[in-house]
């Protein structure tokens, strides 16, 4: 079982460095492009539209050690634009959006690294809990994003997030890499 673990944790670190169509998972170098976005316009007043999530998948490495594996990712043939109103502005605006849910997934690694467990189920019931309080504070955060920078029409207040999402993100620098490991703690 241990081996299955390993081979599927390889496959997936193998996997998020190929080039694939239908996700991107967050790297500092790799910028979103308009060409990422494949998904059919939608029909409101918006001149495109991110679609992301945080993955989170435990894998265990001995009987005391698991890892926990967090990814933003980004959908492409979920997310659209529309090419009359794409711009390099609104590009910007929609990488800002995909920032955000790597601030969260760091987010969501310190909490899992600040916490204890006795055990795989504790660990499991503790980072689901975790991920839907972070991912209710990272709806609320992106929200409050699209309301003060008006969609990225606010230019001024635009690029304020910008340099606020940018700083908040490498304030957890220390939890840049997706994967964590958990030791799990004793009952003595």
């Amino acid at each position: 079982m241990k081996y299955f673990f390993l081979w599927a944790s390889l496959l997936v670190f193998t996997f998020s460095f190929q080039s694939d169509d239908k996700y991107i998972y967050w790297n500092k170098s790799r910028k979103l492009t308009w060409n990422d976005f494949k998904g059919k316009p939608q029909k409101r007043f918006a001149a495109a539209s991110t679609v992301y999530n945080l993955d989170k998948n435990i894998f265990e490495i001995n009987s005391k050690t698991y890892e926990v594996k967090i990814d933003a990712i980004f959908y492409c043939y979920d997310s659209w634009k529309k090419v009359e109103w794409a711009n390099d502005e609104v590009l910007a605006h929609e990488q800002k959006h995909f920032d955000i849910v790597e601030l969260y997934a760091r987010k969501f690694r310190k909490r899992i690294k600040e916490n204890s467990y006795k055990n795989y189920n504790e660990l499991k019931l503790k980072s689901d809990s975790i991920f839907k309080v972070i991912e209710k504070e990272m709806d609320v955060y992106q929200d409050l994003y699209d309301e003060e920078t008006d969609g990225s029409m606010n230019g001024k207040k635009q690029r304020e997030w910008q340099v606020k999402i940018i700083s908040e993100i490498e304030a957890l620098n220390v939890y840049e890499k997706n994967t964590i490991s958990v030791q799990l703690k004793s009952n003595k």
